[in-house]
């Protein structure tokens, strides 16, 4: 699959923060144990691995539901010099271009992208995390079985507002940066419960 650049850079930042992520989930817990010893680097590794694998079908995703219900619509309203120009009929047909929010859009958005894409991701991430610790299919299953529901609640308690505020205040070009921001908070809340 030949990635555009847009994706290519989102994935990027993805991952570079969260790999970060794992770096200070990883430090936090050798300062609370007080020794390296249990420091993972295969953790990070993990985490590193992880974004880069689901930030392109992410990013493809929220640019379909972008381009399918736009946040922001477009409305027409005449220009100052039109308004002032009253001889000029050229003048008079001149429009500014504005745009406002789309609140039935950034709803039907908000309500996809929370009861598709979070459950989603809520099960790539154990099953990948599972297989990248070479754990068997009946062990990953088991996972998703015991993890899928706590960490849905857990995420419900930080992405639906990420969302709301990406799909209503932050333009499309910096949602991703945006959502990777708050993942590398999310993703060492991760990785300190374990659920890596």
């Amino acid at each position: 699959m030949i990635l555009d650049a847009k994706v290519t850079e989102a994935t990027i930042q993805a991952t570079l923060l969260n790999g970060l992520s794992g770096v200070c989930a990883q430090g936090i817990t050798a300062y609370r144990n007080k020794s390296f010893d249990e420091v993972e680097l295969e953790s990070i590794l993990r985490f590193v691995v992880y974004s880069a694998l689901v930030t392109p079908p992410n990013y493809k995703w929220q640019e379909f539901l972008e381009r399918k219900w736009p946040s922001r619509t477009p409305i027409d309203e005449p220009s100052p010099d039109s308004k002032s120009d009253s001889k000029s009929s050229e003048k008079l047909s001149q429009t500014v271009v504005k745009d406002r929010l789309n609140i039935t859009n950034t709803a039907i958005k908000f309500i996809l992208d929370q009861s598709i894409s979070a459950p989603i991701n809520t099960v790539a991430f154990l099953y990948l995390m599972g297989g990248m610790t070479f754990q068997s299919n009946a062990q990953i299953w088991s996972n998703i079985q015991h993890d899928f529901w706590p960490m849905l609640i857990a995420g419900y308690r930080v992405w639906p507002l990420v969302g709301l505020l990406n799909l209503s205040v932050v333009p499309f070009d910096y949602r991703q940066l945006v959502g990777s921001t708050a993942g590398l908070f999310w993703g060492i809340f991760l990785s300190l419960n374990k659920m890596t």
